[in-house]
C-alpha cells in the first residue's frame, strides 16, 4: 500500500532539517510528550563530513490494535526506525522494522521538504507498507496507514507550535 502525507510548516527547508527534524530535544518532546508514545529512544545519530546524517530510533507508540490483528501479531506495536538523510537530494529515507512479525511487515518512507514561499515549506512523505499475513494483511496495512496519518497530523500541529515558540 502506497500513500503520501503532506503538511505545511512555517519555516525554511534548512531550518526544518537542520534545527528541527534531527534535534533530540524536539523529538523527545514530540514522541514522549505530545504523541504519548510509551517509549522513544535515540539509538544513534551520526553526522558525516559530507553532510549525510544517519539516525536510528526505537519507538513504542500507544495504539489500539483490533482483536483479529492481536491474534496474529500480539499487542506490541514497537519498532526501530533506521534512516539516512542524503545532503545531495535533501531527502530522508527510512526503513521501519517492527518488533514482531518483522519478516512479514515492511515499512519504508521517503521524506523531503519543498519551498512554499517566504518561511514556508511543505513536508512530503511517501510511504510504502506491505503486510504479508494471510487473511488480515490488508487490514493491518489499513491500520498502519490510519495510525501513521493520525500521528503525522498531530506531529504537524506540534511542529508548527515548536517553530513559533522557538522562533525558528
Amino acid at each position: 500500500m502506497r500513500y503520501t502525507i503532506r503538511h505545511t510548516f512555517d519555516t525554511d527547508a534548512e531550518t526544518f532539517s537542520g534545527k528541527i527534524f534531527f534535534d533530540p530535544a524536539y523529538n523527545e518532546a514530540l514522541f514522549l510528550g505530545h504523541l504519548g508514545f510509551s517509549g522513544y529512544k535515540l539509538l544513534a545519530l551520526d553526522k558525516l563530513p559530507d553532510g549525510t546524517i544517519t539516525r536510528r530510533v526505537e519507538c513504542t507508540p500507544k495504539v489500539e490494535i483490533p482483536a483479529a490483528v492481536k491474534k496474529v501479531i500480539g499487542d506490541n506495536a514497537g519498532y526501530v526506525e533506521t534512516g539516512r538523510f542524503d545532503p545531495k537530494t535533501q531527502r530522508f529515507s527510512v526503513d521501519v522494522q517492527t518488533k514482531v512479525a518483522a519478516d512479514r511487515i515492511k515499512n519504508h518512507a521517503t521524506m523531503w521538504v519543498e519551498p512554499r514561499g517566504d518561511k514556508k515549506v511543505e513536508r512530503v512523505v511517501e510511504l510504502d507498507t506491505t503486510v504479508k499475513v494471510f487473511g488480515v494483511g490488508g487490514m493491518i496495512e489499513k491500520l498502519i496507514e490510519q495510525q501513521t496519518r493520525a500521528s503525522y497530523e498531530a506531529a504537524a500541529a506540534f511542529t508548527n507550535r515548536w517553530i513559533a515558540d522557538k522562533g525558528l
